[in-house]
């Protein structure tokens, strides 16, 4: 039990020190530029030592690329364990609210997609840690047993096709020149896909 309640201690005084290296950085980020802050810089800042960043990011870009991952695993958490709702409107709410966060965020955000990730990254695997594939494949098969949606589609195919939409909408957005409301462009994008796969459409159009 006491070897337990240490390495839980261990393990929390980890995510606390990673979660203060992220928050500071993105602090100095915004501050400063992200070219303009270095390592040091945000180790000082965070009151860890030099060598604590490296345990946690191999790079500087790391720490961009965690931003995404680290808001779809906390707000698909949120939305996995959830019992308000149907499971197609917490999937659509989970990218509002990424929306949100990626809005808050715009400029390092589009940082990551304009120059630290190259275009195969962003075409496979996790997309740089921004991907919502997993989540959404999760959602959708929790959508299917709800009977939302209809039973013989492929969960994980149909996540890969609302995460390559989700992605390019999040690289227009980082494209454009002129700001305008990221969360406007996910849901209305998302309603179009998960409209026409709802078993009510599909009930509506053969009645």
């Amino acid at each position: 039990m006491a070897m337990e309640r240490a390495g839980g201690k261990r393990e929390a005084g980890k995510a606390e020190r990673k979660e203060r290296i992220y928050e500071t950085s993105l602090a100095l980020f915004r501050s400063q530029g992200y070219e303009a802050t270095t390592v040091d810089q945000i180790m000082k800042q965070s009151g860890l030592a030099k060598g604590t960043f490296f345990n946690y990011f191999p790079t500087k870009d790391a720490v961009l690329r965690y931003m995404g991952s680290r808001e779809i695993g906390r707000l698909g958490a949120a939305s996995l364990v959830g019992n308000d709702g149907s499971a197609l409107g917490k999937l659509k709410r989970l990218m509002c609210a990424l929306a949100t966060g990626f809005e808050e965020n715009r400029d390092l955000v589009c940082l990551v997609f304009r120059s630290a990730m190259s275009v195969p990254e962003l075409m496979v695997g996790d997309a740089g840690g921004f991907s919502l594939r997993p989540t959404a494949s999760l959602l959708l098969r929790q959508a299917q047993r709800a009977g939302e949606i209809n039973p013989v589609l492929s969960p994980d195919m149909l996540a890969s096709a609302l995460d390559a939409l989700y992605l390019q909408q999040l690289v227009r957005w980082c494209e454009s020149e002129e700001p305008y409301p990221l969360s406007e462009r996910l849901t209305g994008m998302a309603d179009l896909l998960l409209l026409g796969i709802s078993t009510q459409m599909r009930e509506d159009a053969v009645g």
